[in-house]
């Protein structure tokens, strides 16, 4: 297998040219996911409810592909406010074993969409 495109009937399909997730070589590849939840709804200036959905979306891809969230191994969290660093490690550690955490990067920067309050993207390894 070259890649197959994942998608999940769980994530809202994203509207720019990208796939939301491309399982390759037994490796699963899950595109930035935003807090999108019932097909473009947004918990607006929430970013708990947002953190959750994100982490939501990423584990419906990852088990869409055979993976999970236990087999990530690098993350990029991209965050719109460096102010929300210490809260998003607090719900992302809760997503994880402790001290089994993904190598993980994490910057802030302007979003696409102004309501995205971070963005997950993430590699995880796949049983082929």
């Amino acid at each position: 297998m070259i890649k197959e495109i994942i998608r999940s009937d769980k994530v809202t399909p994203p509207r720019a040219p990208l796939s939301p997730a491309v399982r390759s070589n037994g490796f699963v590849f899950v595109s930035g996911q935003p807090g999108f939840f019932n097909d473009r709804q947004i918990a607006e200036n929430d970013f708990d409810a947002q953190m959750h959905q994100v982490m939501a979306n990423v584990k419906a891809l990852l088990e869409e592909a055979g993976s999970s969230l236990d087999h990530i191994v690098k993350a990029n969290v991209i965050l719109k406010n460096a102010g929300d660093f210490a809260r998003m490690n607090e719900i992302y550690r809760s997503y994880f074993k402790d001290g089994e955490y993904p190598a993980r990067t994490t910057i802030a920067a302007d979003m696409g969409n102004p309501l995205f309050l971070l963005e997950i993207e993430c590699i995880a390894a796949v049983a082929e």
